[in-house]
């Protein structure tokens, strides 16, 4: 018989030893990505998987009835890539499709990517790298928005929960790992998953928020990690961001029940994710009364002040937002009494859009001259704004740096107050010295665009801040703005920034 070719020995030898060298890298992390009628993403989501840093993968991808070109397109890049497997079934919803990819996925790890959104190329493979070293059972990454071709930064709190990572942790530690409630930007330890009882519940929308909630109930151990790994695409027509129907808040309130329903076992717990609803997402539903009718406004009025109760009432007023509350206390006083009148005059006054009124001195502090305060039935503390709302807002506009002079280019403001008169001190640090700058006001102020498109227009936000120039490239910059205004009412805040040169 004759003997094959040296080179294909060699060449079949050096494949072998090719993965087994591969396999020794790490465990195999699979993606199950499921798609319908996602032709126009699909080949940039799997490119963006398979072109990151973590290279042992195996992608699954589960056509879920799509009649496009997503088909053609996954099976294309699978021809192409041995990693990436394609499975194709009756159009069932994304659980479904998750759960028949989660079916057939073999790796150790398991994370989703949705087919219309990217990852990251270092994410994943950070997080993946952070389970093997701490032994966790699910790891936690963070996630920005795509906006057509513009990357947005995270929500201000996922970028909290990111900003003090940690491996190893529990629930119960960091409850604020709740506001996390999406499946994707997760890879969970796939002995976890199946020990956990974890699956997408069928024919459910808003599935994330009950699946994750399970998850970090039954998880020993949980990571938060520190570096940017999932870009979802913003979709005007996807069910949670553009859907506004009785069947869709609806099914929003049951998730968000049953996510509290099982975190029950954790009281503690519990409130934080009610506190954490009224503050992120029960406003997306409210927000959305100014396109909706009374049969969705029913909804609300019956489910919201269920949320409220569930939570104690310092953290509740500390917490949640002036107009906020006040639209809460609008919908629980219709449940009383029928009325939806009064929600209704909220919602048309653009209550909701707090930034388009001012601050008001109170005998319990600065409230918030919202429509109705002086009107409506409802206890006046209602009103008082958050430390948050009164924060200082600062930007840095511009910054030049001369041989001799530093100029900076900035606004300053406070949100519901008149800034035209306040006063604003700025110092700029480097190591030990402190340098006083010269202020000046230029027209390049601030402005709040509300939904309905209504300006308020902050005059006098705009400065313009002169420095000796600094004897290093680095330094800190600290403004500090103070307001006296009428009947009292006074304002002071500090914020840093720090310079570049």
């Amino acid at each position: 018989m004759p003997r094959p070719p040296v080179r294909r020995l060699v060449r079949g030898a050096v494949g072998r030893a090719t993965r087994r060298v591969r396999d020794l890298r790490g465990p195999t992390l699979s993606v199950v990505m499921p798609v319908y009628q996602g032709e126009e993403h699909l080949a940039a989501a799997l490119e963006s998987v398979l072109g990151q840093r973590y290279r042992h993968l195996e992608v699954v991808v589960v056509d879920d009835g799509s009649t496009d070109g997503s088909r053609a397109i996954a099976d294309e890049v699978a021809a192409r890539d041995p990693r990436v497997v394609v499975l194709s079934q009756p159009n069932a919803g994304q659980s479904a499709a998750r759960n028949r990819g989660v079916e057939v996925a073999t790796g150790t790890y398991l994370t989703f990517v949705d087919a219309d959104d990217v990852v990251t190329r270092e994410g994943l493979d950070a997080a993946v790298r952070g389970l093997e070293r701490s032994g966790s059972d699910l790891a936690v990454l963070p996630y920005q928005r795509l906006e057509g071709g513009t990357v947005v930064r995270p929500a201000p709190w996922i970028r909290a929960l990111h900003a003090r990572p940690v491996e190893g942790t529990t629930v119960s530690e960091r409850p604020d790992v709740l506001v996390h409630a999406i499946a994707c930007a997760k890879v969970f330890r796939r002995t976890f998953w199946d020990a956990a009882g974890l699956a997408f519940p069928p024919g459910v929308i808003y599935e994330d928020q009950i699946l994750t909630a399970q998850a970090f109930r039954e998880a020993a151990g949980i990571d938060v990690t520190s570096t940017m790994a999932y870009s979802w695409r913003r979709q005007t027509a996807s069910t949670s961001q553009g859907q506004v129907t009785v069947e869709n808040v609806t099914a929003r309130m049951d998730a968000a029940d049953e996510s509290l329903r099982l975190l029950e076992p954790l009281p503690a717990v519990r409130e934080e994710r009610a506190l954490q609803l009224l503050k992120h997402n029960v406003p997306n539903s409210t927000l959305k009364l100014e396109r909706a009718d009374d049969a969705y406004l029913e909804v609300l009025v019956q489910r919201i002040p269920r949320l409220v109760a569930a939570v104690a009432p310092d953290r509740y007023a500390r917490e949640v937002p002036a107009q906020h509350r006040v639209m809460n206390a609008l919908l629980d006083q219709a449940r009383a009494t029928g009325d939806l009148a009064a929600v209704w005059r909220f919602v048309r006054a653009e209550g909701l859009q707090s930034q388009l009124f001012d601050l008001v001195p109170t005998s319990d502090g600065p409230a918030i001259d919202l429509p109705g305060r002086l009107d409506d039935d409802l206890d006046p503390v209602t009103y008082l704004a958050t430390a948050e709302q009164v924060r200082l807002r600062t930007t840095v506009r511009e910054v030049l740096a001369g041989a001799d002079e530093l100029v900076v280019d900035v606004r300053a403001w406070f949100p519901h107050a008149d800034v035209a008169a306040a006063s604003l001190t700025a110092r700029v640090l480097t190591g030990r010295d402190t340098a006083a700058g010269e202020v000046e006001r230029t027209d390049d102020a601030a402005a709040f665009t509300s939904r309905a498109g209504t300006v308020r227009g902050y005059p006098g936000s705009g400065w313009r801040l002169r420095f000796p120039a600094p004897a290093t490239r680095r330094c800190e910059l600290v403004l500090t703005l103070t307001v006296d205004g009428p009947e009292g009412l006074h304002l002071e805040g500090l914020r840093s920034h720090r310079l570049t040169l």
